[in-house]
């Protein structure tokens, strides 16, 4: 059970050993740039991150914060079949969906993805008033820019595009997730239909659809080049899919995420994962990148994905053919084939 401090705000990451560095990094960013009037209660959600790696990531620590691991191997081996994983996805990234079920004495929390660095004040992120959403979350920036994946928001989730966001910059509305039971049909969701593309996030945006609040893309800037994209209004970089310092030069905003790695422990180590990053490793990336947009115009065209059927299921219903639920409609995605 969560004991609750005057002014203070829970933030939450998800995490294994090979994202310790870069969780440690973004930490010394978000501290350095807090408010010193609140105080910064940090879980880290995990499988197995290792007691020497846990001593390291408390360095960075400030007197106006604390940090708690949270093992949630127990508990999630359970399920741990649902958890569907491509490339560089492992199964913490999924822990997000728990939050509020294991922390259901906090009215809203935040969710940070690891590799993010914060350059604004995270309590102005905190403070937004999102009584009437499940969550507050910028538009994922690759879904606005790149035509073929805002036709697969579109095609394949029914998500407007301008209304899909980002997962991984979330302030998540417990309350609200509890009520409506969102790990619940999460869990349900994801025995019967599997979400390709951007899988944990493609699951936050069918389920949370139309109870979104979109804040300013500052506080979840892809790091590329956007035209649209006013650097002034810059809060939050998202060092996500190829556009990683730790793996590539010339990376846009790699200046801020090197200023905060110099200042922790595990600087001389992420430089050396940059200068041992190869060209097979940078052309395995690019296949695979390749590969996620070949699974979005596949699952686009298929008239068998998701949003189709669930169009189809709800014709049904106006045509009072069915009486249609939730649960329902997971009977009929069962016969849906699974494709890995």
């Amino acid at each position: 059970m969560a004991k609750l401090r005057e002014n203070e705000i829970p933030i939450f990451f998800a995490t294994d050993d090979n994202y310790a560095p870069f969780l440690t990094v973004c930490l010394k960013s978000l501290l350095d740039n807090a408010s010193k009037d609140y105080f910064y209660k940090i879980y880290v959600l995990t499988t197995n991150l290792s007691v020497q790696l846990q001593g390291r990531i408390k360095q960075v620590l400030t007197p106006n914060s604390t940090i708690e691991f949270i093992s949630l191997k127990n508990e999630l081996d359970k399920i741990s079949d649902l958890f569907h994983l491509r490339d560089y996805y492992s199964k913490e990234t999924y822990y997000r969906f728990f939050i509020p079920d294991l922390f259901p004495d906090y009215d809203k929390v935040l969710y940070l993805d690891c590799d993010t660095i914060i350059l604004g004040d995270i309590s102005e992120l905190y403070n937004e008033n999102i009584k009437d959403y499940f969550v507050a979350a910028a538009q994922e920036e690759v879904m606005q820019t790149v035509p073929l994946f805002g036709e697969y928001t579109r095609k394949v989730l029914g998500v407007p595009t301008e209304q899909y966001f980002n997962a991984g910059v979330l302030l998540i509305n417990n309350k609200r997730f509890l009520k409506f039971k969102i790990a619940e049909k999460f869990v349900e969701l994801s025995k019967q239909y599997v979400f390709r593309v951007t899988q944990d996030e493609d699951y936050l945006n069918v389920l949370c659809k139309k109870r979104v609040k979109i804040v300013d893309l500052g506080w979840n800037k892809t790091a590329y080049k956007n035209p649209a994209f006013d650097d002034k209004n810059l809060k939050l970089v998202h060092y996500k899919i190829n556009w990683k310092p730790w793996h590539y030069k010339d990376t846009l905003y790699e200046e801020y995420f090197w200023e905060y790695a110099k200042k922790t422990d595990f600087y001389e180590q992420i430089l050396k994962m940059r200068d041992e990053y190869g060209q097979e490793k940078k052309e395995r990336d690019k296949m695979q990148y390749e590969r996620l947009c070949k699974m979005a115009e596949e699952d686009s065209n298929d008239p068998n994905n998701y949003n189709n059927t669930v169009v189809a299921f709800e014709k049904q219903k106006a045509k009072g053919l069915v009486r249609i639920n939730y649960l329902q409609l997971l009977k009929k995605l069962i016969g849906l084939k699974e494709r890995n």
